[in-house]
């Protein structure tokens, strides 16, 4: 099942670890691969179509392929966005419908979240798209629709649609902000073309990489307005690569992540700057195997690093380059950050929030603290404040004013909690399964 021999091999202390990963991979994806799915076909002619243009779309997504909560229904599209270079890439995406929607003016108007995920891979195989459960299931995305909303998510460029129609491979610019920014506001009004009866008004939300999308998206409409921005929601937000301590385990993942984006950026940039020999052999599984995050986590390793990899300067380049904090944002923001979230350090959000309230005071963002809550659960304890906020923006309750930190108060003690997911969403293969 490895790509190279070599690399099985070379791996023998957790091949089987890996292969046990590959499958689950490949198990849980909707159709068998966006490589051989004729949807993520670009068409013919698109380059030149102008940012935000609808350039294909699936109205009735075949349900019974993904583990949907009931009455909830999908479509799929995609639109031309644009990379951080400014270079015109065809974007794919899915829409979630609910039964009912919330009603805010006109009846014939549904109400649109846009939504941003989390970090899910760098390989096209990775698009939440072509992923059963969404990728994010009910973390938020089904939660949102069957609150009542039609939720407008990005699959980010790079993945799902794995290059244009001249055939040249798109790259996911993982942790880039502003160019998930790009892939968030080019969605709205592609959302609109292919389906006119979703509202002008909308609120972004996300979370991790989506969570640091969001925010930058903030920053992007201070440059580059967009009518209908209601509010900001960014869940366990990514700041500043340069705020996450060294000795973070996740480094190795991350940068295993980061070179397709380093590669691409910076022609002198080579893996071998900051990886071991090891980490070489990792990074050519990861790629040869077209893995995701549960291949990734296989792989973050320490020792897949040079011990002086932090001083490349290429990867503090594009660190400097694609920060979120201390900028202007458009619109309210909530953020919700885990106490103890081993991923997003805490206080790397609490200094993007510094930055941004010392130089724009009039800032008006609303800050959730939740003790002893890890990173993907966040997104669990948070739901009853962003929904609610959600709501409240489409209202029009005017947001609070200024700049508020919250800690909830906890029903049960810590130790009652159940802290971590110990499940996921599996598909259902046997009737007696149903329940």
């Amino acid at each position: 099942m490895f790509a190279d021999c070599s690399l099985a091999s070379n791996h023998q202390s957790y091949s089987n670890d890996i292969l046990k990963a590959h499958a689950f991979e490949l198990s849980y994806r909707a159709h068998s691969s966006v490589f051989n799915d004729s949807f993520y076909l670009v068409p013919q002619n698109s380059t030149r179509a102008a940012e935000g243009t609808l350039l294909k779309v699936e109205r009735q997504t075949n349900t019974s392929a993904y583990t949907l909560a009931p009455n909830l229904s999908l479509s799929r599209f995609i639109y031309q966005s644009m990379t951080s270079n400014g270079t015109r890439v065809p974007v794919s995406g899915y829409i979630l419908w609910p039964y009912i929607a919330q009603q805010y003016g006109s009846p014939n108007t549904l109400p649109m979240v846009v939504w941003a995920h989390g970090t899910s891979g760098v390989s096209a195989e990775c698009a939440p798209s072509n992923i059963q459960n969404l990728w994010h299931h009910f973390q938020a995305p089904y939660n949102l629709a069957l609150a009542g909303f039609v939720v407008v998510a990005t699959d980010y460029a790079g993945l799902g649609v794995s290059q244009d129609n001249f055939g040249r491979k798109i790259i996911h610019e993982y942790a880039n902000g502003p160019a998930q920014a790009n892939d968030l506001f080019y969605s709205v009004p592609a959302a609109r073309q292919a389906f006119p009866q979703l509202s002008e008004d909308y609120v972004v939300i996300g979370s991790s990489q989506g969570g640091g999308a969001t925010w930058a998206f903030a920053e992007k409409l201070m440059r580059q307005p967009m009518k209908g921005h209601l509010g900001t929601v960014s869940l366990s937000p990514f700041t500043h690569l340069l705020y996450l301590p060294l000795t973070e385990q996740i480094w190795p993942l991350l940068l295993l992540f980061l070179t397709p984006t380093l590669r691409e950026r910076y022609v002198d940039f080579a893996p071998g700057q900051i990886f071991s020999p090891e980490g070489i052999q990792a990074l050519k599984t990861l790629e040869n195997l077209n893995g995701c995050n549960t291949i990734a986590y296989q792989l973050n390793r320490p020792e897949y690093l040079k011990k002086d990899w932090q001083n490349s300067t290429f990867f503090r380049d594009f660190a400097g380059s694609t920060f979120n904090g201390g900028k202007e944002l458009s619109g309210p923001m909530l953020v919700i950050q885990g106490g103890a979230d081993p991923i997003i350090y805490p206080p790397s959000v609490d200094a993007a929030l510094n930055a941004t309230i010392q130089n724009f005071p009039k800032s008006h963002i609303e800050y959730w603290v939740f003790p002893g809550v890890t990173h993907a659960p966040a997104m669990y304890a948070g739901q009853p404040i962003y929904i609610d906020w959600i709501k409240a923006r489409f209202a029009r309750v005017p947001a609070a004013s200024g700049y508020r930190r919250e800690t909830p108060a906890q029903v049960r003690p810590a130790a009652a909690i159940q802290s971590e997911v110990n499940w996921f969403v599996q598909m259902m293969t046997e009737p007696w399964q149903m329940t």
